[in-house]
């Protein structure tokens, strides 16, 4: 599944958040329903889970600690 964080989904995104971060909601916008973002994984509803991809990782540490973050676009592989 291609997950594409918009500059909107950055600027409406809360830090610390495991629902309502960025990445969390590009998730939604992609079609998952309840996605909750952890550091290694990412579930809907807490049923279907995926690996969270070094970038992802990356960007919700620094989008976290107030680093300067961009939108970017990726893949989420079956866990």
């Amino acid at each position: 599944m291609k997950i594409s964080v918009t500059q909107q989904h950055i600027d409406r995104g809360l830090k610390g958040s495991c629902t309502k971060d960025p990445i969390a909601l590009a998730c939604q916008d992609a079609g998952m329903k309840k996605p909750f973002i952890g550091p290694y994984v990412i579930s809907d509803n807490h049923e279907v889970e995926y690996y969270v991809p070094e970038a992802a990782r990356q960007f919700m540490k620094d989008y976290d600690n107030d680093k300067l973050v961009f939108p970017f676009d990726f893949e989420l592989e079956g866990y």
